[in-house]
This record gives structure tokens, sequence and C-alpha cells, in this order.
């Protein structure tokens, strides 16, 4: 009998140097929420503001971390969340220029074109089809 791995379609390498920029990308955000709770607990000054930005990050990697194997495996929403991630989280920083955040912010738009590019939206479309909608006028009465 076949393993469900072996029945899915050879992902294209765009989707792969997705993955892998998703996965580095968690691992930065755990890095630099970590040295955010850090920092809040050695400095007394912008204490709430240091374990609000680790406590965000921190979650925003976990989350991350959780919608990679349903992204492996095809599914179109984890690549819409972590589309909407992307965005939400990196135009902002991005914009804001931010030195240390500003590169994961990069690299983050870069990961979300990757998922969206036409080999990774076939390799969806092999993985769960989405049925075409046809156009149809309305019946007169």
């Amino acid at each position: 009998m076949r393993s469900p791995q072996s029945a899915l379609p050879p992902r294209p390498f765009t989707l792969r140097a997705a993955l892998v920029l998703w996965l580095a990308i968690a691992v930065l955000l755990l890095i630099a929420a970590g040295t955010f709770l850090t920092s809040a607990a050695v400095q007394d000054l912008d204490r709430a503001g240091f374990i609000g930005l680790g406590a965000l990050f921190g979650a925003l990697a976990v989350l991350q971390l959780v919608l990679l194997l349903p992204l492996r495996r095809g599914r179109r929403s984890a690549r819409e969340l972590l589309s909407t991630i992307g965005i939400i989280v990196g135009v902002p920083i991005l914009v804001r220029g931010t030195p240390g955040l500003s590169l994961i912010a990069g690299v983050m738009l870069v990961a979300v074109l990757l998922m969206w590019l036409p080999q990774s939206s076939d390799f969806f479309q092999l993985t769960q089809p989405k049925a075409k909608k046809r156009f149809r006028l309305p019946k007169g009465r």
C-alpha cells in the first residue's frame, strides 16, 4: 500500500524554497522573541513593550511552524494564512525600516511571493483541485 506522502506530486522548487524560508523566518522570530524577553528581564524601561514584542514574535513563530506541515501537504488554507501573516507583519516592518527586523520582513515577503508563483499554484491545483466557476446567465421566467 502506498503511503500518503508518495501520493503527492513532487513539490516544485519555488515551494521548497518557500518552505525553507518560512522555517528560517520562524527560527529568526524565535531568536528575536528570546532577545526581547531577555531585554525585558534586564531593563526596567520599556519592560511591557519588550514583553509584548517577545510574546508576539514567539506566537508568530509557533504559528508559522504549525502551518508548515499543511503547506508541505499542499493545503491551500496554509498558503493563504501564511500569506496573510507575511503581508500583515512584513509590510509595516519593512516600511518602518527597523534594521534587524527589516531583513526578516523582506525574506517573509519573498516567501509569500514564492508560494504564489505559477509553479507553486500548479502544485496546489494538483493537491487540492479547485473547481472552475462557470459563468451562467440567469434563466428567464
